[in-house]
């Protein structure tokens, strides 16, 4: 199998589980540290404009199981490195040529993080070769954050992804170079149904996994630590949760709301009225949420655009429990290990912080039924999976996909 994936998605993750199950006959990428010409990437850290973006590539280290079977094709990090916006995307046709020289390692299957290389994908399927399309973007996602954006406009400077105002060709383009697609939850599955995108018997759900170290963390709550990880922004339903730490603060009074927020934060979010309740730490390094899964009373996390959610896992995994959006149901289960509210409802949103930290025994009862629940959800039930469906996949698909192309 033929792996093509653009960045250090999961670090790396499929292809090494591929690889480990003696299933990668080639991993195809963009650019690393430590493969081609990403090694010169740490003599370049010392610039002074591009210095971080270098840092940033000399990172990216593709596994020792994975680095012989690594081609990387740099022009995507190259063409970010100049160009940030990418108001000039990068043709694929450079892609596709580079990667038909490279060939196709006898691969009886292509498998493409988000239909990389597109042309390429095109040219494998005329020559009989499947594609299985990595696909975790929910259709909807442009204009959901539209919508977000025209309902509370001085919330963020731009509208986001102003271009994109037809999305359903814009994912169209993916799946039209797809034979299967795998997405990592129900969530997603259902958005491309909903949008007659792609047929619902050839989408195939694999959740992501965490790794072991979360499981490790040894949580001890501080009552009314209520935290939220990620970047703080409309798609993640920073704002409900502003609202509702209003609501909270009007009817809980022991044990005292404390709402601590890691990740990324503009200014103007950061100084907006409705947040005044809210600890922005900014950015923290993965060693520090470790410190806060270790204090969380619950982890609030209403998110109106992830297709999984995976910081929702890692604070399953370390016993703190969830309120979350319905994006993420694959893994809490409603009143379980954890509550699922409607993010744009921030009363209901009060009301489910409000239980979880003032019931303590409830608090304990979604506390071990989340760390039993993440149980399901390592990399290793990751690898067991998509190893199962890619092995059933490559003996079926060539048969659909050659009636397909009929």
């Amino acid at each position: 199998m033929l792996v093509l994936q653009n960045g250090a998605r999961h670090n790396y993750a499929i292809p090494l589980e591929l690889a480990r199950e003696k299933m990668l006959a080639g991993f195809y990428t963009d650019a690393c540290g430590n493969v081609g010409l990403g090694h010169i990437a740490r003599f370049l850290t010392h610039l002074p404009r591009l210095g971080p973006a270098f840092r940033r590539l000399a990172s990216r280290r593709v596994p020792a199981e994975v680095a012989p079977l690594t081609r990387s094709f740099p022009q995507a990090s190259l063409s970010e490195l100049l160009d940030p916006s990418q108001r000039h995307p990068q043709p694929d046709r450079w892609y596709a040529g580079s990667m038909e020289r490279a060939g196709r390692r006898n691969a009886n299957l292509i498998y493409s993080s988000l239909g990389w290389a597109p042309a390429f994908l095109a040219r494998s399927r005329s020559l009989g070769i499947p594609v299985v399309t990595e696909f975790y973007v929910r259709p909807s996602l442009w204009r959901v954050h539209q919508e977000e954006h025209r309902n509370f406009p001085e919330w963020e400077e731009s509208l986001p992804y102003a271009e994109l105002t037809d999305t359903a060709s814009a994912c169209q383009r993916i799946l039209d170079v797809s034979d299967h697609l795998i997405v990592p939850g129900g969530p997603v599955k259902q958005d491309i149904i909903d949008e007659s995108l792609f047929p619902e018997d050839r989408i195939h759900i694999v959740p992501y996994g965490i790794g072991d170290a979360f499981f490790d963390i040894q949580n001890q709550p501080v009552p009314g630590n209520i935290l939220f990880v990620g970047i703080a922004g409309l798609m993640k339903g920073i704002h409900y949760l502003a609202q509702a730490s209003h609501l909270l603060a009007n009817t809980v009074q022991e044990p005292t709301p404390r709402f601590i927020v890691a990740g990324d934060v503009t200014d103007r979010i950061r100084s907006h009225p409705l947040c005044s309740k809210l600890e922005f730490l900014g950015r923290v390094p993965r060693a520090e949420v470790t410190q806060l899964y270790e204090k969380a009373d619950v982890l609030v996390f209403p998110t109106l655009s992830d297709s999984f959610g995976a910081v929702v896992l890692e604070a399953m995994a370390a016993r703190v429990p969830v309120i979350c959006s319905p994006y993420c149901t694959d893994a809490v289960q409603d009143g379980v290990s954890g509550f699922v509210v409607n993010p744009r409802d921030p009363q209901a949103l009060a009301e489910a912080i409000r239980g979880v930290i003032t019931d303590r025994a409830l608090r304990q009862r979604l506390s071990e039924a989340a760390r039993k629940r993440a149980s399901e959800f390592t990399w290793d039930h990751h690898q067991q999976r998509l190893a199962r469906l890619l092995r059933n996949l490559a003996t079926g698909a060539a048969a659909d996909h050659r009636s397909n192309l009929a």
